[in-house]
């Protein structure tokens, strides 16, 4: 099967030449290094916008490094739905760095997310390269600057989540499979590592680049080679399904495969069950979100089967296989995500890369389209000029909006990580109680090892979590014990409140506005019972209806 490509409209089909043989806009260690940067940046301020995020992944991985932490019902041995694998190799990637430093719990909790910021990067580059390679220097650059200064990027590439890291992996995969469409395994490895160890429902994003292998391999090896190779190719990701069944099992303390529970979970709960119970949201609601996280480029990635039919009609020698097959799974990820009714923002996270890539594609046709129009006008600038300006000034746009995002979000909403930058002569300890706030806590990384998480009533009526257990027979024993007072419908259990006057520290929000009740009185205006440690502003969207609505 040949890898030929095009690099451009008028260009004629490559011969199969090395990436340095081949024109493009920014070497691989610029990229690399400009990806990075962004990164680190992101893991450094980016703030958390998911609970789900700090309960499920901050939580146990800070138990399996202290010994405490929040416990969900996801945990208990009884429902399974989360890996100890996958929290367990986060909390192992930052122990040199505390054993060798002595760092404080909040730089471990930066370092964490600039290891996953600097894995990112390393795929976002070596899918660039893929695409410099494969497909072609002008979308591969395009969807770099598409990429780089998104707003979803930043919020996806430190975010401690399965989607995150099945994004990454997904984009290994991708690049893997473009360098060498022939040899499935290599990228069948990495996509098993985004849909095992990360998220199973990843793995439809390489439906598509599948169905690409099966038909040029049926079409120039015939069935058998087609099954022959597929044989081989499931050794890896029996491998990686192995080692994830072997260290969870061990963790649980019984046989337990966690892909399969939380496929079971999510798609066949039963009445009463599965993930509807936390919330739904209409059909357009990823339509909104991927505006706001990608602004004009979401509509350039919809758009982009348009652009590529057009193109493919009045410049047919123009399209390789790749560049066709590689706008599918966008479409699918979105298709199969608006059915369900419980959306979240993180569910998109995987197929970021692959709406960066569609968006790519339609400003490789659109900077055609315009040279090829300078060019009938006999412009005395090149209409390869002109087309490279159109893209830039809209990518500019693009990335503007972003920026002006990212900069909004991060000055309105850091209060919850930012109110813990007190004075170090303080000692904080005892219980940390959280009421109306206890969605927004950061995680147990910004308390000392001293102090511990608790929650006082407030409106809410669901299930909060619970704490691992901190025996002192035997290593982290709250991976196997079974919780007391967890189920799965989401109802309340008193037996996670503390009563407010066994709390050392209160951590409130306090709204002019916004009338108290006796579930949610304003702690801060009580002087008499409570002294002010620490404030940060926060923006009060409900008074705020243009940047709530946007934002």
């Amino acid at each position: 099967m040949s890898t030929n490509a095009v690099s451009g409209p008028h260009s004629k089909p490559s011969t199969g030449k090395s990436s340095k043989e081949r024109s493009r806009y920014l070497h691989y260690n610029v990229a690399l290094s400009l990806t990075f940067l962004v990164g680190m940046v992101s893991a450094t301020f980016a703030i958390i916008p998911d609970c789900d995020e700090v309960f499920n992944y901050w939580e146990p991985t800070h138990y399996i490094s202290y010994g405490s932490g929040l416990q969900t019902w996801e945990y208990s041995p009884l429902y399974a739905i989360r890996s100890w694998l996958y929290v367990g190799l986060h909390s192992l990637a930052v122990l040199p760095f505390s054993i060798l430093a002595g760092l404080d719990k909040k730089h471990e909790f930066i370092i964490i997310r600039g290891i996953l910021a600097a894995i990112s990067s390393l795929a976002q580059t070596e899918l660039y390269d893929s695409l410099c390679t494969v497909v072609g220097p002008d979308i591969g650059f395009f969807f770099l600057l598409i990429l780089v200064p998104s707003a979803g990027m930043f919020q996806a590439v430190p975010a401690y989540l399965p989607s995150s890291f099945a994004m990454y992996f997904v984009m290994f995969g991708m690049a893997t499979f473009l360098k060498n469409s022939r040899d499935l395994g290599k990228a069948l490895v990495f996509f098993s590592v985004a849909g095992l160890w990360g998220w199973p429902f990843s793995i439809a994003l390489i439906i598509p680049q599948l169905g690409l292998w099966v038909f040029e391999g049926i079409y120039q090896g015939g069935v058998y080679w087609v099954l022959r190779n597929s044989l081989q190719s499931i050794r890896g990701p029996l491998v990686v399904l192995a080692t994830i069944t072997l260290v969870d099992s061990i963790a649980y303390r019984k046989i337990v495969l966690v892909p399969l529970n939380i496929v079971l979970y999510n798609v066949f709960g039963g009445e009463g069950r599965g993930p509807d119970l936390y919330g739904t949201e209409p059909w357009w609601y990823y339509l909104a979100n991927l505006s706001l996280n990608f602004n004009i480029m979401t509509g350039f990635a919809l758009s982009s089967i348009f652009f590529q039919a057009l193109g493919m009609i009045a410049w047919p020698t123009s399209t390789n296989r790749h560049q066709l097959v590689l706008q599918f799974p966008f479409y699918l990820w979105l298709s199969i995500f608006t059915m369900q009714p419980h959306k979240e923002e993180r569910f998109m996270f995987p197929a970021y890369p692959a709406l960066c890539l569609n968006a790519a594609i339609s400003m490789f046709w659109v900077k055609h389209v315009i040279s090829q129009i300078m060019r009938t006008l006999k412009s005395n600038i090149s209409g390869e000029t002109w087309g490279t300006v159109a893209v830039f000034c809209i990518s500019s746009v693009a990335a503007l909006i972003s920026i002006l995002r990212i900069t909004a979000i991060n000055t309105a909403y850091s209060a919850p990580m930012g109110i813990y930058n007190f004075d170090r002569d303080l000692t904080l300890d005892g219980n940390v109680c959280f009421g109306k706030e206890w969605y927004r806590f950061p995680s147990s990384y910004f308390l000392s090892e001293s102090a511990r998480p608790r929650f006082i009533k407030s409106s809410f009526s669901g299930l909060l979590p619970g704490t691992f257990s901190e025996s002192d027979f035997g290593f982290r024993t709250g991976t196997w014990r079974i919780p007391e007072n967890m189920n799965d419908l989401n109802q309340e259990d008193p037996s996670k409140y503390v009563p407010i006057d066994s709390c050392n520290y209160l951590v409130d929000s306090y709204y002019r506005d916004k009338k108290e009740t006796s579930l949610e009185p304003n702690y801060i205006l009580d002087i008499e019972n409570w002294e002010q440690v620490s404030c940060k502003p926060f923006l009060d969207a409900a008074q705020t209806p243009f940047l709530d609505y946007f934002t």
